[in-house]
């Protein structure tokens, strides 16, 4: 019985995985072989008659036979475990027959396939502890932080360069086969978050602080997305140490190219709708606020440096505040909030909540998307001030007439006639025997408002909000890292930025003391490329501003003064002296808009183009001043002091055209310089009336070359 119960037919191994052999060879004699079917195939084709110790006779010749045969070598299969010894005084147990096709194990010739089945079991491991709790139902998101454990368990287990490149490619296949399941999990927990109608909604920016600005369904994709750009970071981030053989990238790149699909499906509708939000209340004018009242969630932020004195006037009306300006005492003082910007101003903090949860997390991919926004929003915004005129500035002035009639009426109404009252005297002189005196108390306190014209009001508000919508979330561009492709975007956000704040330094420097000679010299120093220590700042942000931006409020500036030229401005003669806007020269406004007010880069192109079409309204304009010479007495006077404001403008306009693009106008202007030092005159006196008489030198040195009027 011992030597039955040693025999392998009844004492096989539990392992299920170890393979049968199919057959078995043997030799019996010189050149003879035999062949023994396996054991499945013997017990169907013997009759089923013979009985079980007939069978295990047989099986034991078999075994016999095939231990003869052998060579002394024997290749063991996986190890099956410990195995219970055998009585003392039983014989030493038969080795088990290797199954065929099963070569010798060798270390150097390549991973065992059970290595690659743990590997593939912890990466599903790490996949499944990321995807834990997550629901798509209840909308329960990801945990943060949860992509990255993913992408680096799978990065843990890639084997350095110097390794096999075969090891490297079996560990990628294994590594690839379990980011796809993950992929797959995101993609289906992402669905129905997508086709959830809410998800379209749009974005809370009104919302308290307390509040969340986006819902359930939107936050809950977001950290899918985030997620899935978490462990594609991981991948980007290896890859871009160079250290791995080509074919790693090109194995990884079809899966991150998923997780980056994944992320463009929620990142895009969340941020574009942003953007249309913002830009859309670019354009309402009306005002959020009631009359005086405050805005909601607006407090006050730092406005920008004056560089041009202001004037000051007492109001004791209540503003909505923002933006703080420089009192005469030195205290900061907020500025008010334009009604025209309140729309927007209301919004922002909400905007800035949804940055900060949106992108915030995603490094240079969340300021690229920054970026995006809020490039969009200073660009349409410098358009609504400069090309559409939305906010009114730059209306036509009123007639002479209506302003005389005007002043008459100030006049009359400004001293009251003041009716004592005999009843009060007694009440008046006991509240002063009261009441400490006026020498006592504290001095006046100084104006709280400053006047700005309504352009540079609007343009101070403006980059103000944008400093508080974008603050310290977009890091400043750094010079010797500024040619890096990842941070184009902190290149493009700084231009934009810098673009705003020229724009308004030169609106400061245009509705200043002599504004039109002093924009004219500032251009003629930039064509010249000369340096004035006193006017840098104003000279670069004539280099600064945008190009087409800069013609179009020194092309509406000119049409203001010529407007004044005019007798009667109703009458067809205004639309002859007048320069056409590059809208209205263009095939047609629909156009224009398409082709170079898209954006910064469009404008930029477009630039020499719109001076090619403005150079003939200039060359006309300046023509048509010269036949005002010949009107005589004091219209002619009137009319000669609006021809030399416009006549600054228009050669200003000439001037920034051939320094920006190249483009020179014909010197064919041909005027007594009797006439027009007489005009000039005349409008540098009204300049200083409110002045100190420093406008005079720089009128003086716009004329020195007067005699032609050109450029």
């Amino acid at each position: 019985m011992n030597a039955l119960r040693t025999l392998p037919i009844l004492n096989r191994p539990s392992r299920p995985s170890s393979p049968a052999p199919p057959s078995t060879t043997t030799t019996t004699a010189p050149g003879t072989t035999a062949a023994y079917p396996t054991d499945s195939v013997s017990s169907l084709d013997k009759p089923r008659s013979r009985s079980l110790s007939r069978q295990i006779t047989d099986k034991v010749a078999q075994l016999n036979l095939a231990n003869g045969a052998t060579n002394g070598t024997v290749y063991p299969s996986q190890p099956l475990g410990t195995k219970k010894a055998s009585p003392p005084s039983s014989r030493p147990n038969t080795p088990r027959v290797a199954a065929i096709g099963v070569p010798p194990h060798d270390g150097a010739a390549g991973p065992q396939g059970g290595y690659m089945d743990v590997l593939g079991l912890r990466l599903n491991e790490a996949v499944n502890r990321a995807c834990a709790g997550v629901d798509a139902k209840s909308k329960k998101p990801f945990r943060k932080g949860q992509g990255w454990s993913v992408g680096e368990a799978v990065v843990k287990e890639l084997p350095y360069p110097p390794s096999d490149a075969y090891l490297i490619r079996a560990v990628l296949r294994t590594a690839v086969r379990s980011l796809s399941i993950y992929t797959t999990r995101l993609e289906s927990l992402l669905l129905p978050a997508l086709t959830d109608p809410a998800f379209v909604n749009p974005l809370n920016l009104l919302s308290t602080p307390i509040a969340h600005p986006l819902n359930p369904s939107q936050y809950f994709a977001l950290s899918v997305a985030h997620a899935s750009w978490e462990t594609c970071e991981v991948l980007e981030q290896t890859l871009e140490t160079a250290k791995w053989p080509k074919f790693v990238q090109e194995a990884l790149r079809p899966i991150m190219d998923k997780f980056d699909l994944i992320v463009g499906k929620v990142i895009q509708p969340l941020i574009n709708g942003l953007k249309r939000d913002l830009l859309a209340s670019l354009g309402r004018t009306d005002g959020t606020s009631p009359a005086g009242g405050k805005p909601l969630g607006l407090p006050t932020i730092p406005a920008p440096a004056l560089s041009v004195p202001v004037a000051k006037e007492h109001s004791n009306q209540p503003h909505s505040r923002l933006t703080k300006e420089t009192s005469g005492s030195g205290s900061a003082r907020s500025l008010p909030i334009p009604t025209c910007l309140q729309h927007f101003a209301s919004r922002v903090d909400g905007a800035r909540k949804v940055l900060e949860i949106i992108a915030a997390p995603c490094a240079d991919d969340g300021e690229g998307w920054i970026t995006g926004i809020v490039v969009a929003v200073v660009w349409k915004a410098m358009c609504l001030v400069s090309e559409k005129d939305v906010y009114g500035f730059l209306v036509r002035p009123p007639s002479p007439t209506s302003v005389s009639k005007a002043l008459g009426t100030v006049a009359k109404d400004s001293t009251p006639t003041v009716v004592a009252s005999a009843s009060l005297g007694g009440v008046t002189a006991k509240l002063t025997t009261i009441l400490p005196s006026r020498a006592a108390s504290r001095p006046p306190s100084p104006s709280r408002s400053v006047r700005y014209d309504p352009m540079t009001h609007v343009l101070m508000s403006l980059e103000g909000l944008m400093k508080r919508l974008v603050g310290n979330m977009v890091q400043t561009p750094d010079a010797i890292q500024s040619s890096a492709p990842e941070h184009i975007a902190r290149e493009a956000l700084h231009e934009a930025l810098e673009a705003l704040a020229s724009f308004r330094i030169v609106s400061q420097a245009m509705h200043g003391r002599n504004g039109s000679s002093r924009l004219l010299v500032a251009c003629r120093r930039l064509r010249d490329d000369e340096d004035l220590p006193e006017e840098d700042e104003l000279d670069d942000a004539l280099e600064d501003m945008p190009a087409v931006t800069l013609f179009t409020i020194l092309l509406r500036s000119a049409n203001l003064a010529l407007a004044s030229t005019i007798a009667d401005p109703e009458k067809a003669a205004f639309a002859q002296r007048r320069i056409r806007t590059p809208a209205e020269l263009w095939t047609n406004p629909a156009e224009y808009d398409r082709q170079v007010l898209a954006g910064f880069g469009a404008a930029e192109d477009q630039a020499r183009r719109v001076a090619l079409v403005l150079k003939p309204e200039v060359e006309r304009i300046l023509a048509s001043l010269k036949d005002l010479t010949a009107i005589s007495g004091v219209e002619g006077e009137k009319l000669r002091l609006g021809a030399a404001d416009g006549y600054h403008w228009t050669r200003a306009l000439g001037t920034a055209i051939e320094a920006r693009t190249g483009v020179q106008t014909r010197r064919n202007i041909e005027m007594s310089l009797q006439d027009v030092a007489r005009g000039v005159e005349l409008w540098d006196g009204c300049c200083r009336r409110n002045a100190e008489g420093q406008g005079e030198a720089l009128v003086l040195d716009t004329l020195e070359d007067s005699v032609t009027w050109g450029f």
